[in-house]
């Protein structure tokens, strides 16, 4: 059941980015109305799906791939709409959706994955990877501001209104944007990789060194290079280096890095299962 019910709050995404694709292009208010709506009809069947998979599993669902994905997206949503509402950007959902949709088009049939080890399945576990999840959704919707940042900028310098050019905002509001969710974002990406390490201790008291560690987890490794990637933009930004279109770059950069590490944890066997 709680498939169907995803399945359903999938399709409801796609057409939202759909409308919201054409109410940039054809600058039509009637389709952002229409694409946010579809996208907070989608999100309650998601709601709803995560919760039926919840009940008929009896544990917070987020301990496969699959399952963290879903709640990526959920909370990605989530965070879309709100930031829709908070600044004004009705054409967000344009940018945001497609993003979450090239994640949620590769989730398996009914949330399916391998889980956890075992000896990893905790309730440290589930908290490790809500945070994680928290974290990665932030850094989605980073990428989605970038790519706004980018297109705009590219229309001012050309010196000429493209099709986005009135569609989007200023790229000072962008800028702030980029800021804002890679500020949200890493700490909860770095807090959860940090109680991942701990949780790994045991491990590593029993012999393993670091570099057996990450060669047995694709996951964690491509991870670790995701948290570096972020954590050189936070960086950057915090010094003054790169702002504007040098940090939406890296933001990009970020954002390929993320489905890079989630590729690494489908294909590849560790101990985060695939």
């Amino acid at each position: 059941m709680n498939a169907v019910v995803f399945d359903v709050a999938l399709t409801a995404y796609i057409v939202a980015a759909a409308a919201a694709l054409g109410s940039l292009f054809g600058r039509r208010e009637d389709l952002a109305r229409f694409a946010r709506l579809l996208t907070v009809a989608g999100w309650a069947c998601h709601t709803g799906a995560i919760i039926l998979r919840w009940v008929d599993l009896r544990r917070a669902p987020v301990l496969t791939l699959a399952e963290g994905v879903s709640v990526v997206i959920w909370v990605a949503v989530l965070f879309g709409l709100w930031i829709e509402h908070r600044y004004g950007i009705t054409t967000f959902g344009a940018f945001f959706l497609p993003a979450i949709l090239a994640l949620g088009l590769g989730l398996p049939t009914g949330l399916r994955g391998l889980a956890l080890e075992p000896q990893l399945q905790s309730g440290w576990a589930v908290v490790h990877v809500a945070l994680i999840l928290v974290g990665l959704a932030a850094l989605v919707l980073n990428f989605g501001s970038a790519l706004m940042y980018v297109l705009q900028e590219r229309q001012i310098k050309a010196k000429r209104r493209g099709a986005f050019y009135y569609g989007l905002p200023a790229l000072e509001t962008l800028d702030h944007l980029t800021l804002v969710t890679l500020t949200v974002g890493f700490p909860f990406l770095t807090v959860g990789l940090v109680l991942g390490i701990l949780q790994a201790w045991g491990v590593l008291q029993a012999g393993r060194s670091w570099g057996g560690l990450l060669a047995g987890d694709p996951l964690a490794l491509f991870s670790l290079v995701m948290w570096l990637v972020y954590a050189a933009t936070l960086s950057g930004r915090a010094v003054g280096l790169w702002r504007g279109r040098r940090a939406a770059y890296f933001a990009i950069v970020g954002f390929c890095v993320l489905l890079a590490t989630l590729g690494a944890g489908a294909f590849f066997h560790g101990r985060h299962g695939s």
